[in-house]
Parts: structure tokens; sequence; C-alpha cells
């Protein structure tokens, strides 16, 4: 009579319940990961520290690259050090930004550079130039929502011409001291990003409705008289 085989008696028990346990776990992470906000600047700090040094071609020595969260914080000492409380400093997705009070900067319906901003300006020049910095850096205009009237309506027609004239004025003046000019540029933006809008919210569009919304009161009007400096994260 033929030996009789014993029977599989396949996985243990206990097995069924972790299994099932692993599954949830694992959608409970996947949960946690969809709800969470990712924070590009961040990643690209990671990413820059990963690379670590750059070798400058053509030469021996390496030039370290920086990170954005750097430049905040030397910018940040810029402005701690020029005790300026017209310039303030904030990161978003876009990059790194220096906001700049355009009271401080230019004269009512004018173009035209104080001359007081200028040490301001020249105290940013070096993180500017630094070559470890290989951010674009883009130079904004921004008006509130009142039209050009009287004689400034003459040379700038429209908030557009204005922003778009000071924003270059202020380019020009970088360049004039010695910040390279492919690294710069120069738009204007009118009314149409007030302060306080999110780099989200002007992503989705800011809508007219926004814009009356953010220039209600005059002193919200004066915040979006302003001009920004950001060391772009994206090109």
């Amino acid at each position: 009579m033929p030996r009789k085989q014993p029977e599989d008696e396949g996985l243990p028990d206990w097995f069924a319940t972790f299994a099932d346990m692993m599954t949830l776990l694992m959608t409970f992470f996947v949960l946690l990961f969809s709800m969470s906000t990712m924070d590009p600047v961040k990643i690209a700090d990671l990413a820059a520290a990963m690379e670590g040094n750059r070798t400058t071609s053509g030469q021996r020595d390496q030039v370290k690259i920086k990170t954005q969260s750097q430049i905040k914080r030397e910018v940040n000492e810029a402005i701690e050090k020029m005790q300026a409380d017209y310039a303030r400093v904030t990161s978003s997705p876009k990059g790194t930004t220096i906001t700049i009070d355009s009271r401080f900067a230019f004269e009512v319906g004018s173009a035209v550079l104080k001359s007081a901003i200028f040490p301001f300006l020249d105290s940013i020049i070096p993180i500017m130039s630094d070559r470890g910095n290989h951010y674009p850096i883009a130079v904004e205009g921004h008006t509130d929502n009142l039209a050009p009237t009287g004689a400034i309506a003459e040379k700038y027609p429209t908030n557009w011409e204005l922003s778009g004239a000071r924003a270059a004025n202020v380019v020009r003046y970088f360049i004039s001291k010695g910040v390279p000019s492919g690294r710069l540029r120069a738009v204007g933006f009118a009314d149409q990003v007030p302060f306080g809008t999110t780099w989200y919210e002007f992503r989705l569009g800011v809508t007219e409705g926004m814009v009356k919304a953010k220039n209600s009161t005059t002193e919200l009007q004066a915040a979006n008289r302003r001009v920004e400096i950001t060391f772009l994260q994206v090109g």
C-alpha cells in the first residue's frame, strides 16, 4: 500500500492577519503623503546639498553652490546691518524674494530711483554676484490700482509702463555695478499681483475682484506699491 503524502497545510493562520495589517499601514502612509505639502525650496536645498561642490569650467578651484536658505540668511543679515525696515525677505516655491517698499525707492508717479535706496541695493550686490549663487534674478515692479494721471500719464499711460520702468531702472543700476546682465530680468506686473498674493494664487490667476479687494484702503494701496527682487528657484 503506497505511503500517504502529508497534506500541505499552507501558510499559518497568523499570516493573513499580518498581511492585512501591512496593507492597512501602507494605505495609511500613502494617505499621509497625499495630504502633505511639498516645499520646492527645501527640495531644491536638499538637491543642492547633495550635489555638493561643482568644478567651474576652465578653473581648478571648486565653487560651493548656495542653497535658497543660505541666500535668505545672507539677505536677512544685510537687512539687519542696514537697518532697512522698508525691506523684508520671504521664501516661496518661486524662490527667495526681497520686497522693498517703493516709497523708499521712488517718488510718487516716478520711475527714477531715489539716492537713499542705493546703499541697500549696494549691500545685496555681493550676494547677487557670488559665484556660488547660480539663481536667475527677477526684478519686479508692482503698483496699486490707481491709474497714472496728469503729466505723469503722458510718459506712463498705464501702470504697466510705470511698473516696467521701475523694474528696468533697478536692473540698470545693478548692471552698472557689475552684476552680470544675463542673470537679470525686469518684469512689470502693474496692479495684477497685489501684496500678499501667494505663489499658488498667482499660478491659478488673480481676478479683478481680488485686485479690488486688496486695494480697498490707502494702507493696502501703499503696500502694493513695491519692488521685489527674487532669486528664482525655477528660471
